[in-house]
């Protein structure tokens, strides 16, 4: 570490007194004082420099051994939709370009499409990726801003459906950044653990035949199964996930051998089953009030709010905890608000919650069907799971069958997060006391067995943990606070 300037004048002084005793007044203020205070400034510096450089080549050989360099700014790429009300297709030739009203940002069409004439009073569309004409992360807009075609067509209008970019634009790289690139470089080479699976996925695109990409793995988390293998949740830069690409991602974690027969090492441990799909996207509601600053109207600055909104929720990862008090500051930090209330959500929220314990009771019927069942009384209950566990037991039910009946449980509405059901039955027939008797998805299922074992009983806490969980963007409602 460098020396401050305090430490560089202290050591002179000790130096200075220690070959020779012809100077008394070293006081601050003094002559030679204040000399030694300039020359323990500029030495800081010049230290503080020499450290810099030193540090600077050390990464500069890092980047070239592991052959990473800080990426360049770059451009969004969006979706577009082109409806044609015409009573004949019309053809959009690549490189034609759409604009947001008083912008100079232009999106060009990556490829040529045809959108179908209009039929039965419905127009036709068409989709297509189109790219911007600067970079940097003030080409992500809101929805439906990209409304407007540079060279007019009859009867076609063009808008951006969503706005969540299919490729995000991104400011140059900065050198922490790089270097948190770097170190996920390395976690690569050793393959296996959570974190060179997830740089494996990470590195998962699909491209069109000029070389465009076309969809990219934008988040990925692996997360260790029960069993011991692994769940890999990815999303991509919309919060989607095509069939090509999910398998693509597999074969990347997997390994693989191409077309041209070159083997791609895997980034899975051997002997490993490692499950990639999609996060589990939870979409929030977000109810939020906003105060302009004085003198700005609120209408013209609800646009930079909704991106501000859309551009929070972009930068939270799988399993990252959505956090009020950031999202408030980010909406702050819109240029014109002076202020920001959020009613939904009303709290922070967990990365990885647990599934919401049953609150609906069992709907059951006594049915004719095979069973070994004794005719009485029986007391029916439910838990939601996942992989990692269970939660409470809902509220029970009864139901009196005879002899040679079964007990139908009604289909049951799986909660975000839940993967399936557990159904827990009287031990005996007469008996409140309930122990586990069966899983299933949540569609109507019989009953026909007692309980193997009155031991297995519900679970006394909630440890039905939702990994994969990604919190996404749901419907938002803006309006504007009083001052």
């Amino acid at each position: 570490m460098p020396r401050t300037s305090t430490d560089i004048t202290s050591d002179a002084i000790a130096t200075l007194l220690a070959a020779t005793n012809q100077v008394t007044n070293l006081n601050q203020g003094s002559q030679i004082r204040s000399i030694l205070d300039g020359v323990g400034a500029e030495g800081a510096l010049l230290e503080q420099e020499i450290t810099d450089q030193v540090q600077q080549a050390i990464l500069n050989v890092a980047y070239q051994i592991w052959q990473v360099t800080p990426n360049p700014a770059v451009a969004s790429v969006y979706q577009l939709k082109f409806s044609n009300t015409t009573a004949s297709p019309v053809q959009i030739a690549q490189g034609t370009t759409a604009t947001i009203s008083n912008s100079s940002l232009l999106w060009a069409t990556q490829t040529p499409v045809t959108i179908p004439a209009q039929s039965g009073g419905i127009p036709g569309t068409v989709t297509v990726n189109a790219i911007c004409n600067v970079v940097g992360s003030q080409t992500n807009v809101p929805a439906n801003t990209i409304a407007v075609l540079s060279n007019p067509i009859s009867g076609v209008s063009v808008t951006n459906p969503s706005a969540q970019a299919v490729i995000r634009g991104t400011d140059a790289e900065t050198q922490s950044q790089t270097q948190a690139r770097l170190a996920n470089k390395k976690a690569s080479v050793h393959r296996g653990d959570a974190n060179a699976i997830e740089v494996g996925a990470l590195s998962s695109y699909l491209a069109d035949t000029s070389g465009n990409i076309t969809e990219q793995i934008a988040k990925a988390k692996a997360v260790d199964l029960p069993t011991g293998n692994a769940m890999v949740y990815v999303v991509n830069s919309v919060n989607g996930l095509s069939s090509a690409l999910l398998t693509q991602t597999q074969q990347v974690v997997n390994g693989y051998t191409d077309a041209q027969g070159i083997k791609h090492i895997g980034y899975k441990a051997a002997g490993i089953a490692a499950t990639v799909a999609l996060a589990l996207l939870n979409a929030l509601n977000t109810s939020v009030s906003i105060l302009p600053l004085p003198g700005v109207v609120y209408n013209n600055i609800l646009p930079q709010v909704q991106t501000a909104i859309s551009n929070y929720f972009a930068s939270l990862d799988i399993e990252q905890g959505f956090s009020l008090g950031s999202y408030i500051l980010a909406l702050r930090s819109t240029p014109g608000v002076g202020d920001v209330g959020v009613t939904t959500p009303a709290s922070s929220l967990p990365g990885v919650p647990n599934v919401v314990n049953p609150t609906i009771t069992p709907t059951l019927t006594a049915i004719a069907g095979s069973t070994a069942l004794t005719a009485g009384t029986y007391t029916v209950g439910y838990t939601f799971t996942t992989p990692w566990g269970e939660t409470l037991v809902s509220p029970t039910a009864t139901v009196t069958i005879t002899a040679g009946q079964a007990i139908q449980v009604s289909a049951i509405t799986l909660p975000f997060g839940a993967s399936g059901i557990n159904y827990y039955l009287s031990i005996v027939a007469g008996s409140s006391t309930i122990a586990y008797d069966g899983n299933g998805t949540g569609a109507q299922i019989s009953l026909t067995a007692l309980p193997v074992s009155s031991t297995v009983i519900p679970p006394t806490i909630n440890t039905a943990a939702v990994h994969g969980n990604l919190y996404s963007m749901g419907v938002v409602t803006l309006s504007q606070m009083s001052s």
